[in-house]
């Protein structure tokens, strides 16, 4: 299943406006009537070079602010917020137009009169406001048709309703379109914790920020960026880094030293050993330490991991601190006490509930200040703890966050200790990660499980990492690979868990942003192999739809699979040209910057308007009669400038004009 079609009656910068995304068919909707049929133009040459890469690709160029972004996020928008978008103005007018299979086709409708389906009149519900019941009215207008041509015959296929014979594979469950971006480009980025909803007929939609790639796929694509692009042996040693300071110095608060000291970490003492000759408290406090350390003997794997913990449990006690004080004089509410008003009787369920259900040996109605206990139980208690004050409930999310940390923990165990550096730093080579893929996989499908404002200050992962040896246009080369990489990795299962056929339709905004043009260069071969593995029947089609502003990226496609966007000056709407009479793959960037994105010069406009300028001055003097002191002063000055012009036929132009008033002048 592919989209091959968008109609724009009215929809942002866009009026009357049609996008065929598929050479292989002609679509038109000309006074409310619909028309497809197969295309009869050669395009055996677009399917010679897309045979087993992707089932269709198809790129929108063109300046900024032309309308590709609008475009992909229509394309990307959920049920919702089309609704939403309806209810709030009768203006929007689009539908989208996906062929399916055979001659089956899907449509998606968002205020559009079909003539070959026409609409029904839905009875108003005179219970609504009057301010409510224009905007109600409209919302049948929001639909899907699934139907069959045949000839001139559009036959419709029922999906749901009464006495509908259900259709083996409906749309929602066979296609999943995935909306991928950078969500920094935006002044308002899309709720990127959005989840596609199954409740409408709808093609389920999923947003796929390049920031959240999974961290498995990142560290595939660095491997395949290390082994076929860059080989020097710099790059060999791209590592993974895990610190242990991450939590506690994210709150400015200071405990007491009291509490402080139960909070002691290796790497503290460590650091300290240089300073306990000029402070007798820290010589009391090393000698003590050092007497643990050559007790135990702890390799710096163990002292990692002991630090980890010491420092989540120091972040702990430090939101304790910030809660205690925050509550400090605030009464209980009323609807959390009893009829007596004096106990809170849902507080003592939850009580009974963690002792009861649990059987732990933790009182989470109090601290664990002073007590002895070990590092990772103090965490649990303290979890509990707030999770209580918070929430009530004593086995919420911070509760569960530890629970992670600890399964983290317990797989960073597993891993060899030469890994493990020094006291606060665990480094692994991404080259090396394949060797114990299971333990990554683990490791990194805990550490991803919190998105952000999830709790406190877990705004990314749930433990902060970072890469060696890694530039930003590598690391954003490896974020948008890894992201298609995930939404490639995507399945489908039928009622029986069998794994079936799921067609995709991936957008991408922009994937060359911050990559090197040489990257960008080459993209769409990394793209086309990372397709050609999951380019069979048990993973479904693939479709890209790509905006961009690379004339590199586009030299990879056919002009059938280029669209180009431009501004109407008067209006400001997007004029829409579809195809080019140029030819595009395997062309200059030349003729591309001149043809997709309406470059009218492909030199710098300040170099641009300085030779134009200097050039008439030449053509000037050339024309006059005698030349001044200070006409020879310029001329000597262009001779200087000469060699340093980039382009043969300016600088050939330059030379010429010059000839020209040496002849005339012999200056």
């Amino acid at each position: 299943m592919i989209l091959i079609y968008a109609y724009l009656a009215k929809y942002r910068n866009y009026e009357n406006a049609s996008v065929l995304f598929d050479a292989h068919f002609d679509v038109s909707f000309r006074e409310g009537s619909l028309s497809i049929c197969r295309s009869t133009a050669d395009l055996s040459a677009v399917d010679l070079m897309r045979k087993g890469n992707v089932n269709s690709i198809h790129a929108l160029v063109g300046k900024t602010g032309s309308g590709k972004t609008n475009l992909l996020q229509l394309i990307g928008e959920s049920y919702d917020e089309r609704f939403h978008d309806l209810w709030n103005s009768g203006e929007i007018s689009y539908f989208l137009l996906y062929h399916i299979e055979g001659n089956e086709y899907f449509l998606e409708v968002c205020n559009v009169d079909i003539k070959q389906f026409p609409l029904k009149e839905e009875p108003i519900d005179n219970t609504l406001p009057e301010t409510a019941k224009e905007s109600a009215s409209r919302l049948h207008r929001l639909r899907t048709i699934r139907f069959r041509v045949t000839g001139n015959d559009f036959t419709v296929i029922p999906e749901f309703g009464r006495n509908v014979q259900p259709v083996k594979d409906p749309i929602r469950d066979r296609a999943l379109i995935l909306n991928a971006f950078d969500k920094h480009s935006f002044i308002k980025a899309p709720d990127e914790n959005r989840i596609g909803e199954n409740h409408s007929s709808f093609i389920e939609r999923h947003l796929r920020p390049y920031q959240r790639a999974s961290l498995w796929s990142v560290c595939e694509c660095i491997r395949d960026y290390q082994n076929n692009i860059e080989t020097g042996e710099n790059k060999k040693k791209i590592s993974f880094v895990l610190s242990t300071h991450n939590f506690a110095d994210e709150y400015p608060l200071k405990l007491s030293n009291a509490l402080d000291a139960e909070y002691w970490t290796y790497w503290e003492n460590e650091r300290d050993a240089q300073f306990v000759r000029y402070d007798k408290d820290l010589a009391k406090k090393y000698e003590r330490y050092k007497a643990h350390k050559e007790k135990v003997h702890p390799s710096k794997k163990q002292m990692f991991i002991h630090d980890l913990w010491t420092d989540y449990a120091k972040y702990l006690r430090k939101w304790v601190k910030k809660i205690n004080s925050y509550n400090a004089e605030e009464e209980i509410p009323k609807d959390h006490l009893d009829y007596s008003g004096t106990k809170d009787v849902y507080q003592e369920f939850a009580d009974y509930y963690s002792e009861k259900e649990y059987k732990e040996d933790i009182n989470p109605k109090i601290l664990p200040d002073g007590m002895k206990m070990k590092i990772k139980m103090r965490c649990r208690w303290l979890a509990e703890y707030i999770d209580r004050i918070d929430n009530r409930d004593p086995h919420g999310i911070l509760w569960q966050i530890t629970g992670d940390i600890e399964d983290i923990c317990d797989f960073l165990y597993k891993l060899d200790d030469k890994y493990f550096p020094s006291y606060d730093r665990f480094e692994v080579p991404v080259v090396e990660m394949e060797k114990t893929q299971e333990i990554f996989d683990e490791l990194f499908e805990r550490m991803e499980q919190y998105h952000p404002d999830d709790a406190g200050i877990f705004t990314d992962v749930l433990l902060p990492y970072e890469f060696t040896c890694l530039s930003t246009g590598e690391y954003q080369y490896a974020k948008v690979l890894g992201i298609i990489l995930d939404c490639l990795k995507i399945h489908n299962y039928d009622q029986q868990g069998n794994r079936v056929a799921y067609d995709k339709i991936i957008l991408l905004d922009e994937p060359e942003a911050y990559m090197h043009p040489e990257l960008a260069r080459k993209f769409l071969s990394f793209l086309f192999q990372l397709t050609s593995k999951y380019m069979d029947k048990r993973n479904g089609s693939i479709q890209f739809v790509i905006g961009t502003h690379s004339p590199l990226l586009v030299s990879d496609l056919f002009s059938e699979e280029v669209t180009r966007l431009d501004i109407d000056k008067e209006t400001g709407y997007a004029i829409v040209n579809e195809g080019s009479d140029k030819e595009y793959f395997g062309a200059n960037m030349h003729t591309i910057l001149a043809d997709g994105f309406f470059i009218d010069y492909t030199i710098g406009e300040y170099a641009r308007k300085k030779l134009q300028d200097m050039y008439g001055q030449l053509k000037t003097i050339a024309e006059k009669k005698t030349l001044s002191e200070e006409d020879g002063d310029f001329v000597n000055e262009v001779r200087s400038l000469l060699p340093h012009i980039g382009d043969d036929f300016i600088r050939i132009a330059f030379d010429n004009q010059l000839r020209l008033i040496h002849d005339t002048y012999s200056v």
